[in-house]
């Protein structure tokens, strides 16, 4: 039996990946540096920025703090009004209190853009946890998801993680976590298929036949 469901925030709760694409590539543009693929984004979807970055050119610490700064800020200024939920998202998260099932948010977004959002959905409510950049190591760690488990005082047999990216997935197995995957963001079907998710869902609705 399920006793606690962590999700990954961008792209699995929040319809914010194209967004993040978009600002990505504006801070890039910005400095006169080579832009990002929608392609090579999904496949890298959920890594450190400064990753993403490097696989493109060469950058020092600064610039990608600077492009960092600017995409958080550019996250923060169009969330407030251009983000949306992703479809049965709050009724889903509504459906595990009321069951009594403990819910954690694991993700990379730090967390004053991350506290923007879910203010402005009042989804603050709906989580027992909530672990942000800045508080663990960046996916694929499973630092983040394992402390979810143990701070839930559950075996990882009764948890599920439910994210949106290889690195999810790739969280999920190196944590020993059985990882649902909802091909919502910007990776595409065939990105996920490849590193293999326990299971693959089309509508967060499905998560709660996982549950018995």
């Amino acid at each position: 039996m399920i006793k606690g469901v962590v999700f990954d925030f961008d792209g699995t709760l929040i319809d914010s990946m194209k967004l993040i694409y978009r600002v990505f590539n504006d801070a890039l543009k910005k400095r006169g540096l080579p832009q990002i693929e929608l392609d090579l984004l999904g496949r890298m979807a959920g890594r450190p920025i400064a990753e993403i970055m490097r696989l493109k050119a060469d950058v020092s610490e600064s610039t990608v703090k600077e492009v960092q700064q600017d995409m958080f800020e550019g996250y923060m200024q169009y969330c407030k009004t251009d983000c949306q939920l992703l479809p049965n998202a709050r009724s889903v998260l509504e459906e595990l209190r009321s069951r009594g099932i403990k819910v954690g948010l694991f993700t990379t977004t730090p967390r004053m853009p991350l506290e923007v959002v879910i203010n402005r959905f009042g989804l603050e409510d709906y989580f027992d946890i909530i672990l942000a950049k800045e508080d663990v190591k960046t996916k694929p760690n499973p630092e983040g998801l394992e402390r979810i488990i143990r701070e839930f005082n559950i075996r990882k047999e009764e948890g599920l993680y439910v994210g949106d990216s290889p690195a999810d997935i790739l969280a999920g197995k190196a944590a020993g976590v059985k990882t649902i995957i909802i091909p919502t963001g910007i990776s595409t079907t065939e990105h996920l298929k490849e590193k293999n998710p326990d299971s693959m869902i089309t509508d967060l609705e499905q998560l709660l036949t996982y549950l018995d």
